[in-house]
């Protein structure tokens, strides 16, 4: 039997990332690849307010209750949440086709949005509203394990790091009022199954290119289930 600290790591490693490195050990060793992957962010909208609103102990609950179910959404949908930022997450989703990844992460959102409502069981105070924002993002990113060498030893992540994940970072600090945004790239890949409404053109800070944002509304009510 494993020892107990050996058991308490594998809780803070994604299990696609576990999955992953127990198929191919080399990828520990072989740093980042080049890889097409679509890059979700998650973020509570009002996370402050609500810090104020709340007693410690009954925010860090509805965190953990309602994060529990959105990682739950990721997981299902075939992605992987691979970096945890307090009041929003980065959920990665990689290793098919780029069009079925975005397909996936789409898939994902809609399941959290639907899950975005009343957390008022899991704080003790009824009618806690709790909105996330998200934004999508897809193409080719730095992808793998990344280690951070430093005196006192290493730390490793396994993520993913470019413009792909910059410019999903973006859309989902543009969302508001619970809103899925996507860029162009990850419209293309969702125009036959999903309800897109276009919001124009954005010049995003530190990105270069215009983006067309888009925002998703649902899946087509004659698309096939996902």
């Amino acid at each position: 039997m494993a020892p107990p600290a050996e058991i308490a790591a594998h809780h803070f490693v994604p299990r696609g990332v576990l999955q992953r490195l127990a198929r191919f050990p080399d990828l520990v060793h072989q740093g980042k690849r080049l890889a097409e992957v679509a890059v979700l962010f998650v973020d509570v909208q009002g996370c402050s307010v609500l810090c104020e609103e709340l007693p410690p102990p009954a925010m860090n609950r509805l965190l953990e209750v309602a994060f529990g179910d959105f990682f739950d959404c990721v997981q299902e949908a075939g992605g992987d949440v691979n970096e945890i930022m307090g009041d929003g997450f980065m959920a990665l989703f990689e290793g098919r086709p780029l069009r079925e990844s975005v397909q996936a992460a789409a898939h994902a959102a809609l399941a959290i949005q639907q899950h975005d409502t009343t957390y008022g069981m899991a704080t003790g105070i009824p009618e806690v509203p709790f909105v996330v924002n998200m934004g999508l993002h897809a193409g080719s990113a730095f992808v793998g394990v990344t280690r951070f060498v430093s005196r006192s030893g290493e730390r490793w992540t396994y993520t993913a790091s470019g413009p792909v994940t910059n410019v999903a970072a973006r859309l989902c600090a543009l969302a508001q009022q619970g809103a899925i945004l996507l860029s162009n790239a990850a419209a293309d890949c969702l125009t036959e199954a999903y309800v897109l409404q276009p919001l124009g053109a954005y010049h995003f800070r530190n990105i270069g290119d215009v983006v067309q944002v888009y925002r998703l509304l649902g899946e087509r009510p004659e698309a096939p289930q996902s």
